[in-house]
């Protein structure tokens, strides 16, 4: 049987994105600062599991919608690891691109912490 995926697949509906990213990075030390980057898109809640390596992240939408955000590090080729996010909407249909924003807000903020 093969292993779940990291991160939950997207619906078939355009209000998630869903990405792997591979990294120089020891997983322990991808994990940190993929948490700092969480913390830095202020989320509503969020909930770590530092033994997976990963963490769930609830944002708010314009005061009404909720998002959800789940990040999980896995262990690379040559010590360094892979990052798997996803970003979906709890609700709807479309989301105007919001997590895709979201995805390549919360990469650009990873950056600031290595």
């Amino acid at each position: 049987m093969p292993a779940a995926p990291p991160v939950p697949p997207c619906p078939d509906t355009p209000n998630c994105e869903r990405t792997q990213r591979a990294f120089e990075a020891s997983p322990n030390r991808l994990y940190q600062a993929a948490q700092a980057a969480l913390a830095d898109l202020n989320p509503v809640s969020c909930t770590t599991d530092p033994n997976d390596r990963s963490a769930q992240a609830v944002y708010r939408v314009a005061l009404v919608f909720k998002d959800d955000v789940h990040i999980a590090v896995r262990p690379g080729k040559n010590g360094g690891s892979v990052l798997h996010i996803r970003s979906a909407s709890r609700v709807g249909y479309s989301d105007l691109g919001v997590n895709e924003r979201r995805v390549r807000r919360f990469f650009r903020a990873l950056a600031h912490h290595f």
